[in-house]
């Protein structure tokens, strides 16, 4: 899948959940920032970096969200043993997730919403191959509310993609997407 696709296929799965929205439904888009944090065998290949993020989310109940979410991260090549680093490394993350509001709403206080989903992540290294692999996530969305409409957002989230240990190290790559933003309901 090329870069381009991916995002062309987050865009449309974007559109179908405001297309699909009940009419009473609140529709959020948020923008983010942030540090994508590598753990375990994946950190052989990638040091943490910096992100930014954005997503779409609609209401379909009282307490469930569908969400869609995409994450770029931009990675420092690991260390080598023999000194100097390896090639830098892009993650780009695409998910599309439930979430469960277990906190927050009409009294205006801090919404809590756990989220779990499916996507893809793409690897992409700094003038060579890029790879892109199925993806699980969990995570929550916290939100302070500013206004009735707008809302600082902090969303740490755990993507997981089953890899291929030939062309990334490992079979399971776990980053990390911890960012904060801002949110606007319509």
């Amino acid at each position: 899948m090329t870069v381009f696709a991916g995002r062309m296929m987050a865009l449309a799965a974007g559109a179908a959940m405001v297309l699909a929205a009940p009419a009473e439904a609140q529709v959020v888009v948020e923008a983010r920032g942030g540090l994508n944090v590598p753990t375990f065998s994946i950190t052989d290949v990638a040091k943490a970096g910096p992100s930014f993020g954005a997503g779409l989310s609609t209401r379909i109940s009282d307490r469930v969200w569908l969400m869609a979410d995409a994450d770029f991260g931009s990675h420092d090549g690991a260390d080598l043993p023999v000194g100097g680093n390896g090639p830098d490394v892009m993650v780009s993350h695409f998910i599309a997730k439930l979430g469960y509001q277990v906190a927050g709403g009409s009294n205006g206080g801090m919404t809590v919403v756990l989220n779990a989903g499916v996507g893809a992540m793409r690897f992409s290294v700094d003038n060579g191959p890029s790879f892109t692999y199925p993806a699980i996530n969990v995570g929550a969305k916290l939100v302070y509310p500013l206004s009735s409409s707008v809302g600082f957002v902090f969303s740490p989230q755990g993507d997981i993609a089953f890899s291929k240990t030939e062309e990334v190290g490992t079979s399971m790559s776990w980053v990390w997407p911890f960012s904060a933003g801002f949110r606007v309901g319509f």
